[in-house]
């Protein structure tokens, strides 16, 4: 190192420096041209390629050269000598009268103006393409145009536009529902609506907002005596049930931070999920929907800390579950009862009641499964759910959800008990 820096101090040293009072040479190299000669040659650029742009914008004319008679009528100007017109031929008369008009009436050669339209300038929408409620309801899963009209009625009054926009809000709309549906990335959006995948993304978020706070009125907590005059046959042995409680879990991308791998990986899937429950009526209608947790989370945990227990009656509702919920204490404490499958355990077989309970148990879920089937159409619940969309996942499931309800019933009529 000191070696390397005696080096440098040497080079240093050696370098020729100017002394304080050197002069520098007269013997500088001389300009080609003075500035005048190059203002002058600048002025002349200009001036060419002023006309030069002028003409290319004008439409050009032709005129016809001044000629002499002789070259016009000889063969050469060389071989013949100029003639009088008195000498001239009946044919060649008619020939130099037709040539001196032409000279005298310029000959203008124009270009046909005509309005030029790139065919970037005219937008069509993907969605004018939608002209059936099949179609609208295999790409956006809303099932005829006039619930659609009805969605974009209520935006428009709750959240009008305040700015310019290149897609009307119909557009947007079914671009929110066509992601739900088919889980189509922002990039093949914004290919099918001409936008750019950002403000695609932008546009998402916001009106899945929108759609969340006008349909969460559609998610709503029945009083006791709606449950009793819509209860359906197969629930005539639980007529006490208030709710049907089940969990799904969404796949998520792995998330790149670790406390969030831990907190969405599931055992039981072996993957990071995202786990929703849902409470559904014995008619068939989503009744509950409380915020989203990872998959590490256990159904004991979401059933406490959604704060289900407090809407039910102690005393006199019921609620059926699966076997993986397991909230005896918490019910037991609120006066809530509990209808669930019963355990085999250690047993080697069921008793001839357990097993006709969980017979009748079967044949009542089996029905309200169908309601989980219905979410899991929208495609965006089956593919694994971008960590750009997170935030948005409790909208996303308000929105399906409340399109689940507006749907038609599970159950028919004639799956009900008059009274």
């Amino acid at each position: 190192m000191r070696m390397k820096m005696k080096c440098i101090k040497c080079l240093t040293q050696k370098q020729p420096k100017l002394s304080r009072f050197a002069v520098p040479s007269l013997n500088l190299p001389k300009r080609r041209y003075t500035k005048q000669q190059v203002d002058t040659h600048r002025k002349m650029r200009f001036q060419k390629r002023h006309e030069l742009k002028r003409d290319a914008k004008e439409p050009y004319t032709v005129a016809v050269a001044e000629t002499r008679f002789c070259e016009i009528v000889g063969d050469s100007a060389d071989s013949q000598k100029p003639r009088s017109y008195e000498q001239l031929t009946t044919d060649e008369k008619v020939a130099v009268q037709a040539l001196y008009s032409l000279y005298n009436s310029e000959v203008s050669l124009q270009y046909d103006k005509a309005v030029q339209v790139s065919s970037d300038d005219i937008f069509v929408s993907f969605t004018n393409s939608i002209k059936e409620n099949t179609h609208l309801n295999s790409l956006t899963g809303i099932p005829t145009f006039e619930q659609l009209d009805g969605l974009v009625s209520l935006v428009c009054e709750f959240y009008p536009d305040k700015k310019v926009h290149k897609l009307t809000i119909k557009d947007r709309i079914i671009l929110v529902f066509m992601k739900l549906k088919m889980a189509l990335k922002f990039n093949v959006l914004s290919f099918l609506f001409k936008l750019s995948p950002t403000y695609t993304k932008m546009i998402f978020s916001e009106y899945v907002g929108y759609l969340s706070s006008i349909l969460k009125e559609h998610i709503y907590w029945p009083s006791y005596e709606e449950c009793q005059q819509n209860m359906p046959i197969y629930f005539n042995n639980f007529r006490s049930v208030r709710v049907i409680l089940d969990c799904f879990e969404i796949p998520l991308e792995k998330p790149k931070c670790l406390c969030c791998r831990i907190r969405t990986y599931s055992h039981y899937k072996g993957r990071q999920t995202i786990k929703i429950m849902t409470g559904v009526s014995p008619a068939g209608i989503i009744t509950f929907l409380p915020k989203a947790y990872g998959g590490r989370s256990s159904d004991k945990v979401i059933f406490e800390q959604s704060k289900l227990i407090r809407k039910l009656q102690p005393k006199r509702d019921y609620v059926m579950v699966d076997k993986g919920f397991l909230i005896d204490d918490i019910c037991s404490k609120n006066f809530v009862k509990i209808i669930r499958p019963y355990f085999l355990r250690s047993k080697k077989q069921f008793s001839e009641a357990e097993s006709r309970m969980n017979v009748s148990i079967s044949k009542a879920r089996v029905h309200i499964e169908r309601v989980n089937q219905r979410i899991k159409v929208f495609d965006v619940l089956n593919t694994p759910l971008p960590i750009t969309l997170v935030p948005d996942i409790d909208n996303i499931m308000i929105v399906i959800c409340a399109m689940v309800n507006l749907e038609n019933p599970v159950l028919g009529m004639d799956k009900f008990s008059i009274s």
